[in-house]
């Protein structure tokens, strides 16, 4: 098997915390080092992997697609319990791991491991070169994910907290994808942190947008990307939040299945500490405080 169509990536985050921005961010990155290497002319450069930013609004290969799922085990995913799910999906694919250079890099949004999964990874870790986990001040997951999911900041704060919380857990929704358990944010850092199947490299949002050029050039070094300074400047720019809000406005985007809201709506840090209440915030670090304090972010006694 040909190591470099075989190793893959997991892109790893609890929901709302930047990893289709890291997702969109390799796609131009490596449609800009194709045009510097003379790999593509300049009218050929918006057909790159079918993935351009202005030409596709696709954001890469998921684990929880349950068409491949389906295709991997060779059975209606759709029969099977979340609990015998959790059990085998983590053997998903070990016997077809050749992905297109494009789709090398799979967003995650599962816990490392599950209540069901029996301490075993829910993805596969064959071949794994590492994962890329992004983390985001809890806070401001609450306020991104009460806009994208139509949810009151209670509502999205009782997820963060819930130790049971899930994706696609209600079977009359989310049907192109299976269910993925979540945990509570803290335990979900944790289970990614934590294991020690695949490095793991972490990255906070706020360092993305305030440390930007040398953030981004640890993750494109971690994994093996073009790590030319002006490609990696050049890439950040083109995948701005200006610049991304416009093409969702023009072309839509893929992932937003909630009607009459943008899947990318402000990208901005302490958007939680200016809009939720105090007992709101206190609540958060109430139950989330260890990890928050040893991730560097604000805890309110």
């Amino acid at each position: 098997m040909n190591s470099t169509t075989s190793s893959y990536w997991y892109l790893a985050s609890y929901p709302k915390s930047g990893n289709t921005w890291v997702r969109l961010w390799i796609l131009e990155l490596q449609r800009l080092a194709a045009l510097k290497s003379a790999i593509l002319r300049p009218e050929e450069a918006l057909l790159y992997s079918q993935s351009s930013l202005s030409s596709s609004n696709r954001s890469g290969f998921s684990p929880a697609f349950r068409g491949w799922l389906d295709d991997q085990l060779g059975v209606d995913s759709g029969l099977l319990s979340f609990a015998e799910l959790d059990l085998i999906k983590g053997r998903a694919g070990e016997l077809n791991m050749i992905f297109a250079e494009s789709e090398r890099y799979h967003k995650v949004h599962d816990a490392f491991i599950s209540p069901d999964s029996q301490q075993r990874p829910v993805v596969s870790t064959k071949n794994c070169q590492g994962a890329v986990y992004i983390v985001r001040n809890p806070e401001d997951v609450v306020v991104s994910f009460s806009h994208f999911a139509s949810l009151t900041f209670d509502q999205c704060i009782e997820i963060l907290l819930n130790p049971t919380a899930g994706l696609a857990t209600n079977p009359s929704v989310g049907l192109y994808q299976i269910r993925q358990f979540l945990g509570s944010w803290d335990r979900h850092v944790h289970s990614w942190m934590s294991q020690k199947e695949i490095p793991v490299l972490i990255i906070r949002y706020e360092d993305m947008l305030n440390n930007s050029c040398q953030t981004f050039k640890s993750i494109a070094e971690f994994l093996q990307l073009p790590n030319d300074d002006s490609l990696i400047a050049g890439a950040i720019a083109n995948t701005s939040i200006d610049r991304l809000q416009a093409i969702e406005e023009r072309d839509g985007f893929s992932e937003n299945t909630t009607s009459g809201t943008r899947f990318f709506r402000s990208g901005r840090q302490g958007e939680g500490a200016r809009t939720l209440s105090l007992q709101q915030r206190q609540q958060l670090s109430a139950g989330l405080g260890e990890m928050m304090r040893k991730l560097s972010y604000e805890v309110i006694d």
